[in-house]
């Protein structure tokens, strides 16, 4: 996604400017509510609390870097796995949750593939060092949420994600130029293609069977995977909206104070 420039958003006035802002940092924050919700039910009971939490705030972030690598690629493999698995679900009254989120790995991982390997001259050449510092974001936020955790004895959801959000989404608009400018290139535009449609796709999937799970309960055919997607679906509304306002919050607040804005 090219960002405004500070004179292009003079030009909206330092109110749309802005609203405009902090519309785009509360996108990034509903994104990365999902991920990290999805991911920290799916390792509840894998691993302790919190650091289920810890380990979904860096997987969060990394996959939220990862829908911001290329937008036109995130937006291509959205809708390509929205159509597979439209396809898939045709012929089945009952799915599986590994199938779909299959489907949708499979289809990012060819579709971004091609895409990165036609071209050669897009963003997506800069997702390897988008991803790093996704990486660097997550053990950024996880770390505060460790503080949280010390005073607190357990992390509450809805205020764990609206802290952990924002600061992870800094410490990414603030590194990603470093890792750009060094980090680029260390792997082929084709296997960076590869990666982001590999993550997008599944996560998309993921998304779209906890939507179609909310309309048709019956729709998944294993007991585990209800158990998962029932405490998904329970917290992860509330958690979008906090994350959504905290980090439209922190976005408008940045506009205000005339931050420029980077380029990514």
């Amino acid at each position: 996604m090219r960002s405004p420039s500070l004179e292009q958003t003079d030009g909206l006035g330092h109110l749309g400017a802005a609203a405009l802002r902090g519309g785009i940092w509360a996108i990034i924050g509903v994104i990365f509510a999902f991920v990290f919700v999805a991911l920290a039910e799916s390792l509840r009971d894998v691993v302790p609390s919190p650091l289920h939490q810890l380990l979904a705030s860096v997987g969060g972030a990394a996959l939220t870097a990862l829908f911001y690598s290329s937008m036109r690629l995130t937006v291509m493999v959205a809708n390509f796995t929205f159509i597979a698995m439209l396809a898939y679900m045709w012929g089945n009254a009952e799915s599986v949750l590994e199938s779909l989120i299959l489907i949708g790995a499979v289809v990012g991982l060819i579709v971004g593939t091609l895409y990165g390997w036609q071209e050669k001259r897009s963003r997506i050449c800069c997702a390897d060092a988008k991803i790093l510092a996704g990486l660097l974001a997550g053990i950024a936020a996880s770390l505060f949420a460790l503080i949280l955790g010390l005073l607190f004895e357990e992390l509450v959801y809805p205020k764990s994600a609206m802290a952990i959000a924002p600061i992870a989404i800094l410490v990414y608009v603030t590194a990603t130029p470093w890792f750009v400018r060094r980090c680029q290139l260390i792997v082929p535009a084709a296997v960076d293609g590869a990666i982001v449609g590999l993550g997008v796709g599944g996560t998309t999937g993921f998304l779209f069977m906890l939507m179609a799970a909310s309309l048709d309960p019956d729709m998944l055919r294993v007991t585990d995977h209800l158990r998962l997607m029932e405490p998904v679906q329970g917290v992860w509304l509330p958690i979008a909206i906090g994350t959504a306002a905290s980090c439209g919050v922190v976005g408008v607040m940045r506009s205000l104070l005339r931050v420029r804005w980077y380029d990514l």
